[in-house]
């Protein structure tokens, strides 16, 4: 399997992130200014496949990632299905169900042990027309509102 990265199929208005890698801020950083200079930051069907990925993300990441991901909710953001795999290792479970709970149901978010199944829901969730995104043009680590819960 190639390294950790991203593909963005414009017919099918999807961004699959897949690979072997670290998944870490570095990387959603990276993901994040790709998807806004391509268009894709909203919109777009996100799949992340990490059953191959290692996962290394502090609180102050995780914070930065759900005050991001719940702000673009409000913009008409596509949904999000992350694969686990078969047998994901329980970190992976663990991160994955956190990031899911903080996010809470402002966004369009399931988690699968099968990316078929993962295509299957994205494809029959509803996606919009590009809205505006201005706000999304600040750095994300701006977005970093402390997260209370």
């Amino acid at each position: 399997m190639a390294a950790l990265g991203w593909r963005i199929s414009e017919p099918e208005r999807l961004v699959a992130v897949r690979g072997v890698g670290l998944f870490d801020f570095a990387f959603i950083s990276s993901f994040r200014e790709a998807m806004r200079a391509h268009g894709a930051a909203v919109g777009y069907r996100k799949l992340f496949d990490l059953s191959r990925a290692d996962i290394d993300l502090s609180n102050e990441d995780m914070q930065t990632m759900v005050a991001s991901t719940r702000l673009t909710a409000a913009m008409t953001a596509g949904p999000i299905a992350i694969v686990l795999g078969r047998t994901p290792p329980p970190l992976l479970v663990d991160m994955a169900v956190l990031l899911k709970d903080r996010i809470g149901s402002r966004r369009r978010l399931r988690l699968f042990t099968d990316e078929t199944l993962a295509r299957q829901w994205l494809f029959s969730e509803v996606v919009t027309a590009h809205p505006s995104y201005e706000v999304l043009l600040s750095p994300v680590r701006a977005l970093n509102v402390g997260f209370v819960r």
